[in-house]
């Protein structure tokens, strides 16, 4: 599957800052993409495209990498403790609307601990069940509390959607049935950049298109894309 072909299944191939870990650099919701403000404006323009969305351009934490530092859907937005009044304020302007969560948590990757879609939400077990409970309420969600593959780290394991999932590899056939019925997407496992399993790694998406690390292999793209839908 060549570059062209990926392109018109609405999946783009692509690098950030010199890697194909795409997915570390950008959240993206059905609405808005929280991107670093060092992202080339081409590469900003290309994600508005793709995913049909605004970008909002800030750091978190005073980082470029986005996606461990917050999740969110639709509803709302579960930010880390180290990001900056001035970042989120950012964030608020572009999006008024969107409900914002500080989690104070002793852990500070708050992104990493939560997978979230428009219908539900997985949180680490690393999180306490009142964290889980303010997660569910600012996203508007159901909240679990669970691992997959046994590990705690439930947001760099997996991409979730609206409409579907790309798991890590090593996730039971149990763990996928219940993240279908959690998630009410199908969800199949996978890999991206040639053969890593942490997903979320190499994965920016929504319903309406993604970007994918510009390693992926072929098979990589068709299974990408018949996880997600697009």
């Amino acid at each position: 599957m060549g570059r062209a072909e990926a392109r018109l299944r609405g999946i783009h191939l692509e690098s950030f800052f010199g890697t194909p870990e795409v997915g570390l650099f950008a959240l993206p919701t059905e609405e808005i993409c929280i991107v670093p403000p060092q992202l080339k404006p081409r590469q900003k323009k290309l994600i508005a495209e793709a995913l049909g969305v605004e970008v909002v351009a800030t750091t978190l934490a005073g980082s470029f990498l986005i996606s461990p530092m917050a999740a969110g859907n639709s509803n709302g937005l579960v930010v880390s403790v180290m990001a900056l009044e001035e970042e989120v304020d950012v964030v608020r302007r572009k999006a008024p609307d969107l409900n914002i969560l500080i989690l104070r948590s002793k852990y500070t990757a708050v992104g990493n601990l939560i997978l979230a879609n428009d219908k539900a939400a997985l949180v680490s077990p690393l999180l306490r069940k009142k964290e889980a409970e303010e997660i569910g309420d600012i996203l508007g969600v159901e909240v679990v509390r669970d691992r997959i593959a046994g590990r705690p780290y439930v947001g760099s394991l997996a991409v979730i959607t609206n409409q579907g999932g790309l798991i890590h590899t090593d996730a039971s056939e149990e763990e996928e049935k219940r993240l279908r019925e959690l998630f009410k997407v199908d969800i199949y496992p996978g890999t991206v950049n040639d053969g890593v399993p942490f997903v979320r790694s190499g994965v920016i998406a929504n319903t309406k298109g993604a970007i994918i690390g510009s390693l992926t292999t072929g098979p990589e793209l068709m299974n990408i894309s018949r996880a997600l839908g697009v």
